[in-house]
């Protein structure tokens, strides 16, 4: 394999000090002979492809001050004696697939190394106990690894450490005491660990922590420590997913100002919502759910003007009825808190919010239009509605759907299903351009659906059953390319199911069962896979290709032309021997007239008038042209006797049309 870097004999190899070859689409290995540029004081190949060991060579660069090696194929271990390069202040090894521990050669540690970062490898074992000899270390990151063990109890050696990230590791054990004393942090980031026990109060003397986040633990136990609470220099604070119980500490400092998220999700938190909460000004995300919360929802919430996510479901909270101008809403997740009474018309005034999600509550009332309000101040620019969730699933919701919400060209997930809505669709509906899923099912939505829906192309889900839509099925449903499944059930839609969707590619489900719909059911496309359930109770359906739906008649070309050529074959030599004996007997009546009995064939009785005779009267008059009453055969006809009623003798000639193009007269008095 080709090295990286090509090095040549003797010295002089590296005549910069500086070597960086960030970012060049490189491969091959890093060479052992690299330990021969003693003067070289930046070797960079982040964001390349060089895989292979790091060489332990590399320790030689004694005057090395930077080695960004970061974003590349990196195999093996990480040579302990990079760490005795009294020169070195960072090294980045991230995104490699370095394995083995992380080891620190056993004598002293010379290194001011202030920045190490490891993170997004293989590496195992412990954090190594004596860590505390990079004594000038601002950042240690070595999240996403396997690194197994206990935090080093004496961690608070560290103390110039700025950042301490060690999440996404099997880490366990407790968090140390001494960790408090790094009066320097400011970030603290231990999510998906296996720590246990809880959150020591020291961690409340960091006064410059910025971020402190022990998500996804879930044995951290106990309550949250008071003192957290009163560092107003956080902006994160995030302890989802653990088991961590009492009260949401109340803060007497200065109420959080630069708090952006708080998440104390999942836990079994219990008591009211402190109100300090809607003094933090700056709240972006605030998480209470899956808790055992009572009492109230503040009011004041509406304060808040930066919050874009608020989830409060799955507790025991609840709101005066009386009071309408509650900010209760739930984004990513259902709803439920069980909220009463209506949507407060200042909804409007949050021009942030990018999802609401309030199902399964129990709202009342009409759906504001102040909603379409929810969009940014420069929206005459050109730019989109913010808001791009609206979940208003089983409340109670009645009267009409605000005409503004089918201008909100930005929003991409719609889901009003079972309320009481009324009224029919605008023409405006095309104005969702981005939507992705709408579900509005068991509404009394009514009227037709318009043609525009068409424009959505977008769209993946559409759910309109169980309304009272009807007419067709529109045409234009063709051109949702994005289309996925497709419910119409339970309308009264009438017509037939268009071809043309047989040609959405994505389509893999469709429901139009409970409707008035008539014809074949296309056979190609969603429809080969579809199964009875899809079509029930329409009557006027069918289809050769699901079995329990009657076949359709027939009505190929091809089909028809066979038919009638059958039929021709069969009906026309009937029909052409009926003429034929009618005229038969006519000029047989006229000639005996006028010229008497003939002295070749048998005595007929004169007739006093024309006579009729039917196809029928001679076939039993031939006893159905029975071999017996043959009296003669050519080429191409065949003559009977018979007798018709009243004892008139005839002769009868029957022509085969097979064999001749034109009809020869009757053959009197036959023998």
């Amino acid at each position: 394999m080709n090295s990286v870097v090509k090095c040549g004999e003797g010295h002089g190899m590296y005549p910069n000090s500086v070597l960086n070859l960030t970012n060049n689409s490189l491969t091959g290995m890093i060479p052992p002979s690299v330990g021969n540029a003693t003067k070289m004081m930046s070797f960079s190949l982040s964001g390349n492809r060089v895989s292979g060991n790091i060489p332990k060579e590399v320790s030689n660069l004694s005057q090395l001050a930077y080695l960004p090696l970061f974003d590349n194929q990196l195999t093996g271990s990480i040579p302990a004696t990079l760490f005795n390069i009294s020169s070195l202040l960072a090294v980045s090894l991230s995104i490699n697939s370095l394995s083995g521990p992380l080891m620190l050669d056993e004598g002293n540690i010379v290194s001011n190394l202030y920045f190490l970062s490891i993170s997004y490898n293989q590496i195992s074992g412990c954090i190594p106990s004596n860590i505390c000899q990079l004594t000038e270390l601002k950042v240690l990151s070595i999240s996403f690894n396997n690194i197994t063990g206990d935090i080093p109890r004496n961690i608070g050696c560290l103390s110039k450490l700025d950042g301490f990230y060690i999440g996404h590791n099997p880490i366990k054990g407790t968090i140390p005491t001494s960790l408090g004393n790094i009066s320097t942090l400011h970030d603290v980031y231990c999510r998906n660990n296996l720590i246990v026990g809880g959150i020591p109060p020291e961690l409340g003397k960091l006064s410059n922590l910025r971020q402190l986040t022990f998500d996804n633990n879930s044995n951290l136990i106990g309550q949250i420590p008071k003192a957290i609470f009163n560092i107003s220099s956080l902006e994160v604070i995030s302890f989802h997913y653990n088991n961590l119980l009492g009260r949401i500490p109340t803060t007497t400092g200065l109420h959080l100002p630069n708090l952006k998220e708080l998440d104390l999700a999942v836990n079994q938190l219990e008591g009211e919502i402190p109100l300090f909460i809607t003094n933090a000004s700056k709240l972006e995300m605030l998480e209470l759910n899956n808790n055992f919360l009572k009492g109230t929802i503040p009011t004041n919430l509406r304060n808040l003007r930066e919050l874009r996510y608020l989830l409060l479901h799955t507790n025991q909270l609840t709101n005066e009825p009386r009071d309408c101008e509650l900010l209760f809403f739930n984004s990513l997740a259902d709803g439920d808190a069980h909220i009463n009474g209506p949507i407060p018309t200042s909804i409007g005034n949050m021009s942030g919010l990018t999802a609401i999600d309030i199902e399964g509550n129990n709202l009342t009332g009409s759906i504001p239009s102040e909603i379409g309000k929810l969009k940014q101040l420069q929206e005459c620019l050109g730019n989109l509605s913010m808001l791009q969730k609206l979940y208003l699933n089983s409340n109670k919701f009645s009267s009409k759907f605000p005409l503004s919400l089918w201008k909100m060209s930005g929003l991409l997930y719609l889901r009003v299903s079972r309320n009481s809505i009324e009224g029919e669709f605008p023409l405006d509906i095309g104005g969702l351009k981005a939507i992705v899923e709408l579900h509005l099912t068991s509404n009394h939505f009514s009227g037709m659906i318009p043609s525009t829906f068409g424009e959505l192309q977008n769209l993946q889900s559409l759910d309109l059953s169980n309304n009272s839509f009807f007419g067709q099925i529109p045409l234009s449903f063709a051109n949702l390319i994005s289309l996925e499944y497709l419910d119409l059930s339970s309308n009264a839609l009438s017509g037939t199911i268009p071809k043309s969707l047989e040609k959405l590619s994505y389509l893999k489900s469709i429901n139009v069962s409970f409707n008035d719909l008539e014809g074949q059911i296309p056979s190609g496309g969603v429809f080969a896979n579809s199964t009875l359930q899809s079509f029930l109770k329409n009557k006027g359906l069918c289809g050769m290709h699901i079995l329990e739906i009657p076949a359709c008649a027939i009505t190929n070309p091809g089909k028809q032309s066979k038919l009638k050529e059958v039929l021709l074959k069969i009906v026309t030599p009937v029909v052409t021997s009926s003429f034929l004996i009618f005229l038969f007997v006519s000029i047989w009546i006229i000639k005996r007239q006028k010229k008497g009995k003939s002295k070749d064939v048998e005595k007929v009785p004169e007739i006093g008038t024309h006579q009729l005779v039917s196809y029928h009267e001679i076939q039993r008059a031939t006893n159905n042209f029975d071999e017996s009453n043959l009296i003669g055969e050519g080429s191409s006809s065949s003559v009977y006797k018979g007798t018709l009623f009243g004892g008139t003798a005839v002769a009868i000639k029957v022509l085969d049309l097979e064999m001749s193009r034109y009809a020869k007269g009757l053959i009197p008095n036959a023998k």
